[in-house]
């Protein structure tokens, strides 16, 4: 049998998505991101600095947990998308939607560094830098998939990969996924891809892996 390839896994995954999202209510989406908060809560019991995103249309929903995890008291981050698919950060505007635009943005001149000196950092955008996961407690990312190893199936880039080597190897790394997108074999690992420590599904089943 031939063993499905990182690029099949996310054409299937994403075709999937695509149909989640086209039959989904507003009921259904809000009762996920209720879920999906309720759940995240249980990794953050005291003020801290927590890394989200802000979900795309067919992602798990993330607007409401960030609301909360600023209401509150914890300082959050968001990532943007630069032109060489680094990760550059950036405090979560409560409310913000996922989109072209929030979530990719070119690099105008380098990226960011230690200390924040990262695109239009003068325009008074609060970027934080590329390495700000560093200075994270907690960091949610997306995915389409995750194995009961920690292997995480991404879209692609090498974003995630790349940005979480500079975290602290202390600080937990969950990965948001629809109900059903869990691997139960055994997803393709390349020798960067950094394992995650678990997942969180829209049903806000917590499953710890690491």
């Amino acid at each position: 049998m031939t063993t499905a390839t990182k690029r099949d896994l996310r054409h299937a995954a994403r075709a999937r998505r695509r149909e989640l999202a086209r039959t989904m209510d507003d009921a259904a989406r809000d009762a996920a991101a209720a879920a999906i908060t309720e759940a995240v809560l249980r990794f953050v019991p005291e003020p801290c600095r927590v890394a989200v995103y802000e979900s795309l249309p067919d992602e798990p929903p993330t607007g409401r947990l960030v609301e909360t995890l600023v209401a509150a008291g914890h300082e959050v981050v968001v990532p943007v998308v630069l032109d060489d698919f680094s990760l550059e950060w950036r405090y979560a505007v409560p409310g913000t939607s996922g989109d072209r635009a929030t979530v990719r943005r070119p690099s105008r001149g380098g990226h960011g560094g230690h200390g924040g000196h990262g695109p239009d950092a003068a325009d008074g955008q609060g970027w934080l830098g590329t390495d700000t996961l560093a200075t994270c407690d907690l960091i949610v990312t997306p995915g389409l998939s995750v194995d009961a190893h920690g292997t995480r199936l991404g879209q692609g880039g090498g974003c995630y990969d790349r940005a979480l080597l500079h975290r602290d190897p202390a600080t937990p790394v969950v990965t948001l996924l629809h109900e059903g997108e869990q691997s139960t074999t055994d997803l393709p690992a390349d020798a960067h891809d950094v394992p995650v420590d678990g997942y969180v599904t829209t049903t806000g089943r917590v499953v710890r892996l690491r």
